[in-house]
């Protein structure tokens, strides 16, 4: 298993990525849903914390499991931000 930290890392650089990507979307690409956009991107901070904060809090017991459903939880998470991140266009 990777450090806490490298996993932290991680997760943030793949939000920092998608969060820049909705900005970007957002300010150039005519006949974007502002408020759908914004609703986004608080979307990508809410998933951050949370993310983070369970990283450091993790469970006493069996560590490969915790973060197995973390990781596939945050997997799934990233796959409904991309999936409404394609439909911002009205």
């Amino acid at each position: 298993m990777a450090s806490r930290k490298n996993l932290k890392k991680d997760i943030s650089y793949i939000i920092g990525d998608i969060f820049t990507e909705c900005l970007i979307y957002k300010e150039l690409v005519p006949g974007t849903d502002q408020e759908a956009a914004d609703s986004l991107l608080v979307d990508l901070l809410r998933i951050d914390n949370e993310f983070i904060t369970r990283i450091s809090h993790t469970e006493p017991g069996n560590a490969k499991k915790y973060y197995g459903a973390l990781v596939k939880d945050f997997q799934d998470s990233i796959s409904e931000i991309l999936n409404k991140l394609t439909k911002l266009k009205k």
